[in-house]
């Protein structure tokens, strides 16, 4: 069971030992700060190849663990780059599946602590269309280089208007499961479409 206002101990390991390390759970408003200070950078290296990179992760991470961190005398210290595989395990939500339920979607991911089920309702085109809108923003740079800004409000709000159940979770789903489910299912419409427009 997902419970979001539960504290968590993350015990992460290091060359000199376990690190214990006690937080809370991001609230949304949170997440959607980190997502937006993370500026990812997409750069054409030519023939169809392009390679992504995101800057200033680790300084993004580190001011939202010092933010989330409960007080613990023993606490031990946590570098940018600590902080960040932290931040990584907490926003962990990985999609095993994705099956039509009805005039919907079941969306069952693996999240910190076990497994969670959304059953989403279809989307319309223009749902999509505004959610896509929205979603990222990209800005062209010079040397064949583009940064691209990740906007989690519009995941959120279409979550809110598909969502019909969730399973696993003591409360509501946070902005960081809902955006992976939001895009578990507009990926599985989109697969669907192209498997039916198929001439073959």
């Amino acid at each position: 069971m997902f419970d979001a206002k539960q504290s968590i101990t993350i015990h992460l390991r290091t060359p000199e030992g376990v690190k214990p390390v006690r937080v809370r759970f991001p609230s949304d408003e949170e997440w959607i700060d980190r997502q937006k200070r993370r500026k990812v950078i997409v750069k054409q290296l030519g023939r169809g190849v392009s390679e992504t990179t995101i800057p200033d992760s680790h300084d993004a991470d580190a001011a939202l663990l010092a933010k989330i961190r409960l007080a613990d005398e023993n606490a031990p210290e946590v570098d940018a780059f600590e902080a960040s595989r932290i931040i990584e395990q907490l926003s962990q939500a990985d999609v095993d599946d994705v099956v039509q339920a009805g005039d919907g979607f079941r969306v069952t991911m693996r999240v910190l602590g076990g497994t969670v089920t959304h059953v989403l309702r279809m989307p319309s085109a223009k749902d999509v269309f505004e959610y896509r809108r929205g979603f990222a923003r990209v800005l062209d740079l010079p040397y064949n280089r583009q940064e691209l800004i990740i906007n989690l409000t519009p995941a959120a709000a279409l979550y809110k208007k598909l969502v019909d159940s969730t399973e696993g979770y003591a409360g509501e789903a946070p902005i960081i499961h809902q955006a992976v489910a939001v895009k578990a299912a507009i990926d599985a419409l989109d697969g669907a479409f192209a498997e039916s427009s198929d001439p073959n």
